[in-house]
């Protein structure tokens, strides 16, 4: 999935060394973001050993959808979930995972394909967030949130605990790793702030297009879009969530 050693860093802290109070905590956030501003139900951290690990969103009340490479290392019983809580350590509902699929196109190592499904062990009672039909064009007006990290070196401080959000926009594929990216099933994503974008372990957390209330999902978060491993230095890299509709819903049923 990394398209070079640098110009693709996946965006989970669990692929390069974490801090010291870190090191069981592949997660991180949004850089030049800020609390997040309404309840997002469906918002799932996805956890290791209690400590969140990744983003995840529910797309139906038994699964969630988050990125391939958050879970690439993982058996169901390593994994676990809190949904619907604006803070990763409290609230909301927990649970378990009972089936992780895998993308095809990432478990045969390919490129694209960071994508990944997780059903509970159990169905929640929160309402899932629904993916949208088509990702935007260029220009479109999006929104990612997330936990994890709010400066943009891997080191650098720990996570907040409180969900984060940013205004983003859809770019055209080129400003992201010098157009290493597949324009039919990812997105690159960009922001009008100067060092604000995705960060590591912002992975699996949605990309969202609509308006408040009223959100649709089109991306999950994949990797970084720059040459060097600096959060919000370019764009970020997500899958387009839109793309892969039909396999998610052959898959949930």
């Amino acid at each position: 999935m990394l398209v070079g050693a640098v110009a693709a860093a996946a965006l989970s802290m669990g692929t390069l060394p974490a801090t010291a109070n870190a090191v069981d905590n592949p997660g991180a956030l949004i850089v030049g973001g800020h609390d997040a501003t309404e309840q997002y139900d469906w918002m799932a951290s996805l956890q290791r050993s209690g400590n969140h690990s990744c983003g995840a969103s529910l797309i139906d009340q038994q699964w969630v959808l988050t990125a391939a490479h958050c879970v690439q290392d993982a058996a169901p019983t390593d994994l676990g979930l809190r949904i619907g809580s604006p803070d990763h350590t409290t609230g909301g509902t927990e649970a378990g995972v009972s089936e992780i699929v895998v993308h095809p196109d990432y478990a045969a190592k390919n490129r694209n394909g960071d994508i990944a499904l997780l059903k509970l062990d159990h169905a929640v009672s929160q309402t899932p967030v629904e993916i949208a039909d088509v990702s935007g064009e260029a220009g479109t007006p999006s929104r990612i949130i997330g936990w994890g990290l709010t400066c943009p070196v891997r080191g650098c401080g720990e996570p907040p605990a409180q969900l984060q959000e940013l205004e983003t926009k859809v770019v055209p594929g080129g400003q992201c790793s010098l157009g290493l990216i597949d324009g039919a099933t990812e997105i690159c994503t960009g922001s009008n702030e100067l060092l604000a974008n995705a960060c590591f372990g912002d992975s699996g957390g949605p990309q969202l297009e609509g308006r408040p209330g009223d959100w649709k999902l089109t991306g999950v978060t994949s990797r970084l879009g720059s040459l060097i491993p600096v959060c919000g230095t370019a764009p970020s890299i997500y899958t387009d969530a839109t793309a892969y509709k039909d396999w998610i819903n052959a898959n949930i049923g």
